[in-house]
């Protein structure tokens, strides 16, 4: 029931939008000609036609600095060996997740509708919303498991008022503030927190980060010598976070943020562990929350884990359920800060920001003294952070005719956290969890927009080159990946590639793209093919290919624990302008 009421709230108000814009359409239309109504609206929808929809002559006064545009957006996916997610299937089965024993090979079916309305009151004031509406089916894995409608939701994702005043810009609102430039990895991007729970994130970066209510100014300052183009850039996050979309739901069908959703939204959401599509493997040892029938207590199966667990009670596994989110005051808030210059043609910034940590970490906590009846349980929380960082880029003009012509760009980002929690097997560490410092650090070679003719006459190519390496400046041999044996790297290595060319100026755009990490020899590779028809830029379709190649399937960390998970998607969109601001 409850699967169907959302579903049926989802396709109301795509339904309903959809409706209000057609009926704007009809009504501009008519005045302009009538009974012309629906040729027009055919000729704009399927050739083209007039951009916006309701010609600027027509629009009010008072609607004169409006804009309306958006988007439809279906996206189909298969899996592309679905037999390769029977031993999820099996785990899910063994710890009494009913799910279902079909191989469907359906893997996305997502129908998504984007509008923004743009405002510009004037030169100093305006206002941005961003609706979004996403309806997905119950697919096999989640309906089974009772998450049919984790997917759905029709919310307001974007809602923020731009302020100037002199040489300040104040932003404030929910909204999005990116300071890294990675295509694939997190390094100075650590603003905002994430959804994992409808996409892998390495492959979708940019839809998986979640706006945040905030305060945000950008106040430019004056040159100083050879330090021009300078500003500072502020961030205060309230704690103050609700969350509007049906998740978190996971071990059993739990609402882990009960009574805490006004803050929901402050943490990344995770895909469920059991049940969900984009979730990794665990390993051959058990996490919190499995229960006996994977984790029998009285033999002590947690131990791999756990050593520390050695007074367990009868809701050890159930205090998962309260997760311990950011404190709701002054002392869950974030800020931070960045501050922008360019000097002998070298773009630098400065990072700090204070926050805490986005995904979950499971404390242990009560006394480890068997019999007694403070028996030990565990709670998730988000410990505290401090970042310290700074990014750099400069093009780099190389010697001959050859080499001189092609665009270098040497892109740096690097980044110190303080206190970083890892789980910890060490049996005298009572808490299970032990801190330490990392440095997180991206060094990039970027070519933009260079013409091969002898590759294409009608296009420009774009190549990126990403090394990240994620170093734990104190290791050690008792700290492990949570749910897996496997000890934390005091090293992690990724390389990405990026190789983009169009041809018919941007009609057929190819993309190959892939991370290579030396665990386990893994490769994520998600190429792609961007078709726009000649006749109109309304439409398009990207047809792409996430795989996943490991001889690692414990490793969260370099992907390999979504080995088996390879999808083939096609994504068809509809662009559409209701309204053109004149301003």
């Amino acid at each position: 029931m409850k699967q169907g009421e959302a579903r049926c709230r989802s396709l109301k108000a795509i339904l309903l939008t959809a409706l209000l814009v057609m009926t704007l359409a009809g009504a501009a239309s008519a005045q302009q000609n009538q009974g012309s109504f629906f040729s027009d609206t055919y000729n704009y929808m399927f050739f083209g036609g007039q951009t916006p929809l309701i010609p600027p002559e027509q629009v009010p006064g008072w609607l004169s600095g409006l804009s309306v545009t958006g988007f439809l957006n279906n996206t189909t996916g298969m899996w592309a060996n679905s037999a390769n997610l029977q031993g999820l299937q099996n785990l899910d089965h063994s710890i009494g997740i009913p799910v279902s024993s079909s191989k469907n090979s359906l893997a996305v079916e997502r129908n998504w509708m984007q509008v923004d309305f743009n405002e510009k009151l004037d030169s100093d004031n305006q206002f941005f919303i961003r609706w979004w509406g996403v309806y997905e089916p119950p697919y096999d894995y989640e309906a089974h498991a009772g998450f049919g409608d984790l997917y759905n939701q029709y919310t307001v994702r974007d809602a923020w008022w731009k302020h100037k005043w002199g040489p300040l810009s104040l932003f404030l609102g929910r909204q999005i503030v990116t300071w890294g430039e990675s295509i694939a990895f997190r390094v100075g991007d650590v603003i905002n927190s994430q959804d994992f729970e409808w996409n892998f994130g390495f492959a979708n970066l940019e839809q998986s980060r979640l706006p945040m209510w905030m305060i945000h100014p950008i106040v430019q300052l004056p040159s100083w010598g050879p330090f021009g183009s300078n500003f500072f850039e502020g961030i205060i996050i309230p704690s103050w976070q609700p969350i509007y979309t049906n998740s978190p739901l996971d071990f059993g069908q739990v609402d882990l943020f009960a009574g805490q959703r006004n803050r929901g939204g402050d943490v990344s959401l995770i895909a469920p562990p059991t049940g969900g599509r984009f979730s990794t493997y665990f390993g051959p040892t058990v996490g919190p929350g499995l229960g006996p029938a994977v984790c029998p207590i009285s033999a002590r199966g947690c131990a791999p884990d756990w050593p520390q667990l050695t007074n367990p009670g009868p809701t050890t596994f159930a205090s998962l359920d309260n997760y311990a989110l950011p404190d709701n005051n002054l002392g869950g808030w974030e800020e931070g800060f960045r501050l922008h210059t360019v000097v002998y043609n070298t773009e630098m910034t400065g990072i700090f920001f204070h926050g805490h940590q986005y995904v979950p970490y499971w404390f242990l906590r009560g006394s480890p003294v068997p019999g007694n009846p403070n028996f030990q349980t565990f709670q998730v929380r988000y410990p505290q952070l401090n970042d310290v960082g700074a990014t750099l880029n400069r093009p780099i003009y190389l010697p001959g005719p050859t080499l001189g012509n092609i665009p270098f760009v040497l892109r740096t980002e690097g980044m110190w956290q303080d206190r970083t929690p890892f789980q910890d097997r060490n049996p005298l560490n009572p808490s299970a969890i032990k801190y330490s410092s990392t440095i997180n650090t991206l060094v990039a070679l970027d070519v933009d927009s260079y013409t091969a003719m002898w590759l294409s006459r009608t296009g420009a190519a774009t190549m990126n080159l990403e090394w990240q390496n994620y170093t734990i400046l104190s290791p050690s041999k008792t700290i492990s990946y949570v749910f897996t044996p496997e000890q934390q790297r005091h090293n992690e290595e990724n390389v990405l590639l990026n190789l983009t060319d169009s041809w018919y100026w941007g009609d057929i755009v190819p993309d190959l793209v892939g991370i290579y990490n030396p665990d386990g020899n893994t490769f994520l590779l998600f190429p792609n093919l961007f078709l726009t028809p000649p006749w109109s830029s309304k439409y398009s379709v990207l047809l792409e290919y996430i795989g996943i190649l490991s001889n690692d399937v414990l490793s969260s960390y370099a992907g390999g624990g979504f080995k088996g998970k390879s999808i083939f998607l096609a994504q068809f969109q509809y662009n559409f302008s209701v309204l053109q601001s004149e301003k």
